[in-house]
């Protein structure tokens, strides 16, 4: 689980730190915020064994508080995330299983919270394999968005490109993939600025997707779109950016477009030096696209100079002959 998403799942439990009701007395409820706050703690520096001793016996005192102030739903999630965090992937399900019904069950006050769950129980069955499922939760989730926030809300794309795609990727389901992600950009295109980054990275996902089925000239216009919008939001020479100019250039290589894929190469070679010098490691990689790009065009004078340069700044091995940017992939 990467930090983002742990960020946000501690999110939902202290939100509920801050907002529950109910007629637990004093003593209870701060002893509940004790725990729940020691369990956050160890969650923060990746102690999920003590983690989970906290949320159990914060889940026995959330036990005798009423169910609609959510506060043992929030436990349950928090106790089935940290399962989650240790693979203990049965217990998670379960501790997401009751939280969700307990969301559920308090109605419009939970259904915020229902989204995230059903995310998470849709992330636990897509990474073992259980694509039906996965799907299934998915769905849910994209469609209790759709009742709170409308069908056009930005938190739509977020869930169809991120969630919904991701688990037709894995099936190879190329027209749904697709229909995802075009619907994603679509509501983007009419929901944000035509700066933001959620629209630049809803752009590179078609723009892979299209690379992906060696719809090189579909895949092209997409790199050229997002890339200078990634490039306002990323730091310089963020890896995201330059993996997507390098693969703008490949794309449009493959298309037998050399003098524009040179154009893209160099772009990505001075963006390199910029940021860390024309001495770094890095260097390396842009000049091997360049040399690549020369040796299929014959320019062979000019792919030996740059490969001259290439092995005296790179620290990693070439072969006599470097690869082209295309093998491999």
């Amino acid at each position: 689980m990467n930090k983002r998403l742990r960020l946000i799942g501690l999110s939902l439990i202290l939100l509920s730190l801050n907002s529950v009701t109910g007629a637990a007395t004093g003593t209870d409820e701060e002893r509940w915020r004790g725990e729940i706050g020691a369990a956050i703690a160890a969650t923060q520096r990746g102690d999920t064994a003590t983690a989970i001793n906290w949320y159990r016996a914060a889940a026995k005192k959330a036990e005798a508080f009423p169910i609609a102030d959510l506060r043992l739903a929030t436990t349950l999630y928090g106790l089935a995330r940290a399962h989650r965090a240790q693979y203990s992937y049965t217990q998670a399900e379960a501790y997401f299983q009751r939280s969700l019904a307990l969301f559920e069950a308090a109605g419009e006050p939970g259904r915020e919270r229902m989204v995230k769950v059903l995310s998470d129980l849709g992330e636990l069955s897509r990474v073992q394999g259980r694509y039906t499922d996965a799907e299934m939760y998915y769905k849910r989730e994209i469609a209790l968005i759709e009742i709170t926030a409308g069908p056009d809300h930005p938190t739509v794309a977020h869930a169809l490109s991120n969630d919904l795609a991701s688990v037709y990727r894995l099936q190879w389901r190329r027209d749904e993939v697709e229909s995802v992600y075009k619907r994603a950009l679509a509501i983007l295109e009419n929901a944000v600025p035509s700066t933001d980054s959620r629209l630049g990275l809803a752009l590179i996902d078609l723009a892979e997707w299209y690379q992906s089925q060696r719809r090189y000239a579909e895949a092209e216009p997409f790199y050229r779109r997002g890339i200078p919008i990634l490039q306002n939001w990323f730091p310089p020479a963020h890896a995201r950016v330059l993996l997507g100019i390098q693969d703008w250039g490949l794309v449009t290589q493959m298309q037998g477009r050399y003098r524009d894929a040179e154009a893209v190469y160099k772009m990505m070679l001075s963006i390199i030096e910029k940021k860390y010098g024309a001495q770094h490691p890095n260097v390396g990689i842009a000049l091997n696209n360049l040399v690549g790009l020369y040796e299929i065009q014959g320019r062979q004078a000019d792919a030996d100079v740059l490969r001259k340069r290439m092995l005296e700044v790179s620290n990693i091995p070439f072969r006599s002959k470097p690869r082209t940017p295309y093998q491999g992939r």
